[in-house]
């Protein structure tokens, strides 16, 4: 005979995964503040300006050249 989940397990369920998520993005907004902030030796809160994204996605989309 399976169990059926009641109402408030289904809640926590859902918590517990939104909280995963948000721990996830905070680990990455923190990760890219120490490495370009402490190991790049820039400011750590340029990760957050448009312009240093555009910088470090140039790195991977601009034309490699083939001799």
């Amino acid at each position: 005979m399976a169990k059926e989940k009641t109402g408030l397990q289904i809640v926590t369920f859902i918590l517990k995964i939104i909280l995963v998520i948000v721990l996830i993005v905070l680990a990455f907004i923190v990760g890219a503040m120490i490495g370009y902030g402490v190991l790049g030796d820039g400011d750590p809160f340029a990760v957050f300006e448009k312009d240093t994204w555009v910088h470090i996605f140039s790195y991977f989309t601009k034309p490699t050249i083939v001799n």
